[in-house]
C-alpha cells in the first residue's frame, strides 16, 4: 500500500525597515501563537540575522498564516521545510 506523504512549508519572517519590535512580538503572538519569550528571541533573531522561521505546518496551515502575517506589513517567504 503506497500513500503520498503530505509536504509542510515552514513561514520564514525576514527583516524589514517599517515594523517595530512590539508590532511583530504582537503578531506573532497572536496569529502564530507563539508565546512573548518566544516572539521576542525570533524578533531578535531577525532583527540580527535578517530572517527566522516562524510557523511550520502544512501547506494550507501555513498559506493561512502567512496571509495574515503578510496583512499586517510583515516581510515573510513561504517555503518547503526541509527535515534535518
Amino acid at each position: 500500500m503506497s500513500s503520498k506523504r503530505r509536504s509542510k512549508y515552514q513561514l520564514v519572517l525576514k527583516n524589514d525597515d517599517k515594523n517595530s519590535f512590539q508590532h511583530v512580538i504582537t503578531c506573532l503572538m497572536e496569529i502564530c501563537n507563539h508565546n512573548y519569550y518566544q516572539a521576542g528571541q525570533c524578533a531578535n533573531i531577525v532583527h540580527n540575522n535578517g530572517q527566522c522561521c516562524v510557523y511550520v505546518g502544512w501547506k494550507d496551515e501555513v498559506e493561512e498564516v502567512y496571509e495574515l502575517m503578510q496583512a499586517e506589513g510583515l516581510k515573510l517567504e513561504l517555503v518547503k521545510h526541509t527535515s534535518r
